[in-house]
């Protein structure tokens, strides 16, 4: 994963900071740090934090020898001086954040397949019949377009008072309970097939018009 160089630094230290650990007192010296590494000091050391902060100087000398042990921060030498690296600290934070967008994404996976396990066995129970891969698929499609479980079964229960046992006519039940979604300028809804047919150059050319007026 690629990660941007847009991720807050001390979003995700207080973010994730239990995580990795870390008590306040430590927090607190790592954000000392980061300030000072930005204000392009390249050493630092406990005086320079203290002249900063309120923080004993013996306790910031204690904490910052546990930061190091911890592998949280680094002195290296670099063009013959020596330096202070948050590296291993941000590689860590990225760490824990692909960890937790792999998880949401792995619920969500499990969310999506386990709703459409519940409208497929509700169809085939209503039916009374097995249903076809196409079926499926069309099934995987309605959550695809961001219908709702809910809004599934009201079309199920619409069709059936047809006495329409087909995947289609169910299809065509939830284009009426759709929302309708105007485009004005395009002159377009969410409920026409059309829309539907050519949602992919709708939203390229949405994306589009965006950065145009950027």
């Amino acid at each position: 994963m690629t990660f941007s160089k847009a991720l807050d630094f001390r979003f995700m230290l207080f973010e994730y900071y239990k995580e990795l650990r870390i008590n306040e007192t430590e927090l607190v010296i790592l954000q000392f740090i980061d300030h000072l590494l930005q204000k392009e000091t390249e050493f630092i050391t406990p005086d320079l934090i203290n002249l900063q902060s309120n923080i004993d100087i013996k306790v910031i000398d204690e904490t910052m020898v546990k930061l190091v042990s911890k592998g949280l921060i680094e002195f290296t030498m670099r063009d013959g001086k020596m330096v202070t690296s948050l590296n291993p600290l941000r590689k860590k934070l990225q760490t824990l954040f692909a960890l937790e967008y792999e998880q949401n994404k792995e619920n969500d996976t499990s969310e999506f397949s386990s709703q459409v396990e519940e409208i497929y066995s509700l169809i085939q129970a209503k039916f009374g019949r097995s249903l076809s891969s196409v079926e499926l698929q069309t099934i995987n499609q309605w959550f695809t377009y961001g219908y709702s479980v809910l809004m599934i079964k009201d079309a199920i229960d619409e069709t059936l008072k047809k006495k329409r046992y087909s995947i289609r006519s169910i299809d065509r039940a939830l284009l009426k309970l759709a929302t309708v979604v105007d485009y004005a300028e395009e002159g377009s809804s969410a409920q026409d097939p059309g829309y539907r047919k050519n949602i992919k150059e709708t939203l390229d050319k949405v994306s589009k018009d965006i950065q145009d007026e950027e």
